[in-house]
């Protein structure tokens, strides 16, 4: 999976493309009567003001947290970016779970910023286009493109911090602030429930150093800081973190690390994620340096998968916390190999 920018610049507001026929209405939000006759509104993005339908029907996303959180507020789309070839085009994180993500239209051949097909984009005839503004600023050069097809909304994206606002930001878009609103109370209705599951199995968050390990590749892990999202949502559930994982050096939400320096990644419980970017990563730890943990000897070492615990959006934080709960209150084995006994003939 892709990282995603934790930086962003500010943008210029940039004119409609007059092919599209938009005129600008103000800036309060009201709606307003286009030449057609259909109600519009006028919202803002990181590209200025736009004109939209007030009620889209053929949304298309260019950015995989959009997707997640146009579906999370009850829209469907008709292009978005995605992974051919993998299960579910690589959405299934970003998707409830009663939708499959092979079912969708990709209008990219990758989930990279600056892959998109604007021939495939233009035939899904999406009548509302939204994408992300981010430091690489690759949507934006494009923007006149976006705009000769649909009314394009640029959101900024300032990395994993932004998936909670990002939420909120579609739902301006789309008119959809009480659903959103909705979404924030189960997400933290989820929290509350799973800090009450965890205190009657006797799990101490606030006493507990739970330790968040990516594997990255084959030489290097990067251990995830309270600013990552996997980390966000634990901090959110009240966990301690090792000191080890809890400030990054330069200007990431991560630390990387060679295999080396394993033993960095201990705590009372571990939590290895490997996800589709590194599809060789082993199912269990017990061998080698991982043998040197307290958690793996604690047998409190759990394997996640890296494609949800890092996808940035509320789909995904929900199913932190179902793992997390799920892992710590007895219900998921850990990924560690259990020691075989002696022969009798060794142990006499």
């Amino acid at each position: 999976m892709p990282e995603f920018t934790r930086s962003a610049r500010s943008l210029s507001v940039f004119a409609l493309v007059g092919a599209l026929a938009l005129s600008a209405c103000g800036t309060d939000g009201g709606d307003s009567a286009s030449e057609e006759g259909a109600e519009t509104r006028t919202v803002e993005g990181a590209n200025g003001s736009v004109e939209v339908p007030a009620s889209p029907e053929r949304i298309a996303v260019l950015w995989r947290p959009t997707l997640a959180a146009v579906t999370q507020l009850g829209h469907d789309v008709v292009g978005t970016m995605g992974s051919p070839g993998e299960a579910d085009q690589g959405l299934a994180p970003f998707l409830p779970e009663d939708v499959d993500g092979a079912d969708l239209k990709l209008v990219t051949s990758s989930p990279a910023e600056d892959d998109i097909n604007i021939e495939e984009l233009a035939n899904t005839e999406p009548d509302l286009i939204i994408g992300v503004s981010t430091a690489l600023g690759a949507q934006t050069e494009i923007l006149d493109s976006l705009e000769a097809i649909a009314p394009t909304v640029l959101l900024e994206w300032e990395g994993t911090g932004s998936w909670r606002g990002h939420l909120e930001e579609v739902a301006e878009i789309l008119d959809a602030q009480a659903e959103a609103e909705e979404e924030v109370a189960a997400y933290d209705a989820a929290v509350e429930q799973a800090r009450a599951d965890l205190a009657e199995a006797d799990v101490d968050p606030a006493r507990t150093e739970l330790s968040l390990v990516r594997l990255q590749s084959e030489s290097e892990i990067r251990l995830e800081t309270p600013e990552s999202f996997p980390g966000q949502i634990v901090d959110d559930l009240g966990f301690a973190r090792p000191d080890t994982q809890v400030e990054a050096d330069g200007d990431t939400d991560f630390i990387p690390h060679s295999y080396e320096n394993l033993d960095q990644a201990d705590g009372d419980a571990v939590f290895v994620l490997a996800g589709s970017g590194y599809p060789d990563a082993p199912d269990t730890f017990s061998d080698g340096l991982w043998s040197n943990l307290g958690a793996v000897e604690d047998e409190q070492l759990y394997r996640m998968d890296y494609d949800f615990w890092g996808s940035a959006n509320y789909h995904g934080a929900h199913r932190i916390i179902e793992d997390v709960t799920a892992a710590l209150t007895g219900q998921t084995d850990p990924a560690v190999e259990e020691a075989q006994p002696f022969p009798d003939n060794v142990r006499e």
